[in-house]
């Protein structure tokens, strides 16, 4: 038996990070970071966001989460709590014998969603015939005319960069559109080891929690990493051009 806080604890202090930069890259809050590093569970909602937390805090700091949640469970945890994970009344309060009657009502909105859409597109089709060119007075466009459109889209295709990351071994990573604190999350979790993300964009922000672990490639050209030890910030710009460093923002 080992201590769960001790060793998250000791992993964060190693990185020099701080709680609140915890909170800001793995968005779960300050005081359950400090539940796990103090293991003081109950505070939680419950067994399976304990688990959850200790998955993605443990992936974070490039540890084993199979053996903090292993030791977790070990702990007397009740199966039934951890594979039931809105048993009884959930974060949002909502009792466990509503959630058929939820469920139902859902449904129903749904049906009435698609029953729109389909009458919707049905008056579309009824209207189509008035709508046509012919109808209209108006001739279709020469092929000479359609083949004219054509290169206004090459600039936007030719801007893209071809960003592909492999994994060697497992790293928990994070894809951001823009800056890290603001951009669109495109993927957040683990790369597991033989697996592989690619990516076709203007620019892209990466977020690698074990940098020794994966081959970035940008344009084909493998990237040099300059740290094998995470979390490790790489930011590929327009122009292809590679910034990277433990506090790359951008």
């Amino acid at each position: 038996m080992f201590e769960i806080g001790t060793t998250l604890r000791e992993a964060r202090v190693r990185r020099n990070l701080t709680l609140q930069q915890v909170e800001e890259d793995t968005k779960i809050r300050v005081k359950y970071v400090q539940a796990m590093e103090n293991e003081d569970f109950d505070i939680m909602p419950g067994a399976t966001y304990v688990k959850g937390f200790l998955r993605t805090y443990s992936e974070y700091l490039a540890l084993d989460p199979e053996v903090m949640i292993g030791e977790y469970r070990s702990r007397g945890v009740k199966t039934g709590e951890i594979q039931e994970p809105f048993g009884g009344v959930s974060m949002l309060g909502a009792p466990r014998s509503h959630r058929g009657r939820n469920t139902v009502v859902f449904v129903a909105v749904i049906c009435l969603l698609v029953l729109g859409v389909i009458w919707i597109l049905g008056r579309g089709s009824d209207k189509q015939p008035s709508t046509q060119p012919g109808a209209l007075g108006i001739t279709s466009p020469s092929p000479s005319a359609s083949a004219s459109v054509k290169p206004s889209s090459s600039p936007t295709a030719a801007a893209k960069i071809v960003v592909r990351v492999t994994a060697s071994g497992d790293c928990w990573m994070e894809v951001r559109t823009s800056a890290f604190t603001s951009g669109k999350v495109l993927f957040s979790g683990t790369l597991t080891k033989g697996s592989h993300k690619e990516y076709r964009v203007n620019k892209l922000y990466l977020r690698l929690g074990n940098p020794g672990a994966v081959v970035v490639k940008v344009d084909g050209k493998t990237v040099d990493l300059k740290s094998n030890v995470g979390p490790w910030n790489v930011q590929v710009q327009k122009n292809g051009r590679v910034l990277q460093g433990a506090q790359t923002r951008g």
